[in-house]
């Protein structure tokens, strides 16, 4: 019998289809997740309902598993849930480091975030490229991953952390809205829009945390994973352009002034604890290089991401259309 192995969040994005794989080649598998998110598991499946701030879950949830795959973070926001992203991200990641050493597992797989490079300068950036997070998401993810990296250090527990680089594909909303206005000839770019841009396809990234499961070579490192083929935002609103089979965005304005309407709005929002209409991150999007290297868990774990830029776009598209959503 294959072991057995937590996903925590296990009924977000990246924790369903992980889950769904991971059932496919016979584990067993126990969820921890929130209600917010999808209440639809696959048959079989171990499920417990409980927040990853709660430490008493936690170590229930940890129980008796032989590896734990820890997915969960915070909603990404403009600023006005600072006190949330620190719960979730960093003390969360705490209590999963406790269960996993009061339980005896065997291996953590700890999912951060290509973002704790932030807009990088080297093209393409590595593992060993210098921290850089430029907002609170990227902040708080940071310190987890470094609690974790440390944690690997002084324990018993293997520790692998993976860095995905922007997730795409069915189940995936993030990514609609900027599709639905290119479709609907309402797209305005702001800037150059120069910048780098990256999309992981979520099947490529799944196989990348199972090569980690068990894998020896996989123990004490950390990997980037995700596709291999990064282009400019330009190129890539052309891309979902041809993909919907519409004329690509062709109205532009200035990057400046929209910073400036960001800030003043982060400004007056922020301080009363609500979510500004328009904030930096959001118009980060058109700012910041995210061109990566998977060279490293290609040669050393033998990863090939099977999902072509062009066709993650276009699987993504067909989901959408299906959904009734475009």
């Amino acid at each position: 019998m294959k072991e057995k192995i937590l996903v925590t969040g296990g009924n977000g994005f990246l924790g369903s289809h992980l889950v769904k794989e991971l059932k496919q080649q016979g584990y067993n598998v126990r969820i921890l997740a929130r209600r917010k998110g999808s209440e639809d598991v696959p048959d079989g499946t171990e499920v417990i309902w409980g927040d990853i701030r709660d430490k008493a879950i936690v170590e229930k949830a940890a129980k008796d598993v032989d590896r734990v795959i820890h997915t969960v973070s915070n909603f990404r926001h403009g600023g006005s849930d600072k006190d949330e992203a620190h719960a979730i991200n960093v003390e969360g990641t705490r209590n999963v480091i406790c269960a996993c050493r009061n339980n005896s597992v065997k291996q953590l797989v700890h999912c951060s975030t290509i973002g704790v490079h932030g807009s990088v300068k080297e093209i393409p950036a590595i593992e060993e490229t210098d921290y850089n997070p430029g907002d609170l998401y990227q902040q708080t993810k940071l310190e987890a991953e470094l609690e974790v990296r440390e944690f690997s250090r002084e324990s018993d527990v293997h520790v692998t952390v993976i860095r995905p680089i922007s997730l795409i594909g069915p189940g995936d909303k993030r990514m609609l809205k900027l599709f639905s206005m290119i479709k609907k000839n309402k797209f305005i770019k702001i800037g150059p829009c120069d910048a780098y841009f990256q999309p992981a396809y979520i099947e490529d990234v799944v196989d990348g945390f199972i090569l980690c499961l068990g894998n020896e070579k996989a123990y004490g490192e950390v990997f980037i994973i995700g596709g291999d083929e990064y282009v400019r935002l330009e190129d890539l609103f052309t891309i979902i352009a041809d993909q919907l089979g519409v004329k690509a965005p062709s109205i532009r304005i200035p990057l400046q002034p929209v910073l400036l309407m960001a800030s003043v709005c982060e400004a007056v929002c922020v301080p009363f604890g609500l979510e500004p209409p328009l904030h930096r991150r959001r118009v980060s999007f058109f700012q910041n290089n995210r061109a990566f290297s998977v060279d490293k868990v290609k040669k050393q774990l033998g990863y090939k991401p099977k999902v072509s830029l062009k066709e993650s776009i276009k699987r993504t598209i067909d989901w959408y259309e299906a959904e009734g959503w475009l």
